[in-house]
């Protein structure tokens, strides 16, 4: 079932008449610039594989598999929008979501004593693009920032926080990666892109991180 959520969704559609563009389909929690993203994982967007996948666990358009997905409403650009759009996609090959909207402040409220949904929307920030930011804290059972409990991730990320070897440490957040996607077990949608608007004249040098440098903007 969570596989099929994974191919259920196009996140191209979402970005490009959601977001008119302005974000970028990820398949893992590192996005384009972190220092482990790996182009080659990707969960395609595959509605007829979502269906296959939905009727071995014996779920179909006329016996849907139901459950609740939370999100914030205006907590980010198009969050509840997105997440209608999924439910709409979902519905599409057996999958019946009923939409929740909650504060950001109950999510952390919820994760806290896990009781999430069983899905909910979520976003997170990496300025130093390290995969411990992001898949690290998000999917580590011990991390308070993780919905996720499950020992196949703590036998796999635990080594990680302490490998000295960083080829070895990013080639190893790299295959969890993988696993992770391979398993379905957290469905990344899209890294935001952040627009700078500025008047004629100026030279602004963009950053990956989000910031705006005083220091980069100049006469150009």
């Amino acid at each position: 079932v969570r596989l099929a959520a994974n191919h259920a969704i196009d996140k191209k559609a979402i970005v490009e008449k959601l977001l008119r563009g302005y974000g970028v389909p990820i398949d893992t929690l590192e996005a384009p610039g972190y220092a482990a993203f790996d182009p080659s994982i990707k969960t395609a967007y595959d509605p007829e594989l979502a269906k296959s996948l939905l009727a071995k666990s014996g779920y179909s358009t006329t016996k849907p598999v139901k459950f609740t997905i939370q999100t914030t409403r205006g907590f980010k650009p198009k969050d509840y929008e997105m997440v209608q759009a999924i439910a709409g996609m979902w519905r599409k090959v057996g999958i019946e979501a009923n939409i929740e909207v909650y504060e950001i402040a109950q999510h952390f409220e919820l994760r806290a004593r896990h009781a999430l949904a069983p899905a909910a929307f979520y976003n997170w920030g990496n300025a130093i693009g390290d995969p411990t930011t992001s898949t690290g804290f998000a999917m580590f059972g011990p991390s308070p920032h993780s919905a996720w409990k499950g020992k196949d991730l703590i036998e796999r990320i635990g080594p990680l926080w302490g490998e000295k070897d960083e080829a070895k440490r990013i080639a190893g957040w790299r295959a969890v990666d993988k696993y992770i996607a391979g398993e379905g077990e957290v469905i990344p949608l899209l890294q935001y892109v952040q627009p700078i608007v500025h008047k004629k004249g100026l030279k602004v040098v963009p950053q990956a991180n989000g910031m705006i440098l005083p220091q980069l903007v100049t006469q150009g």
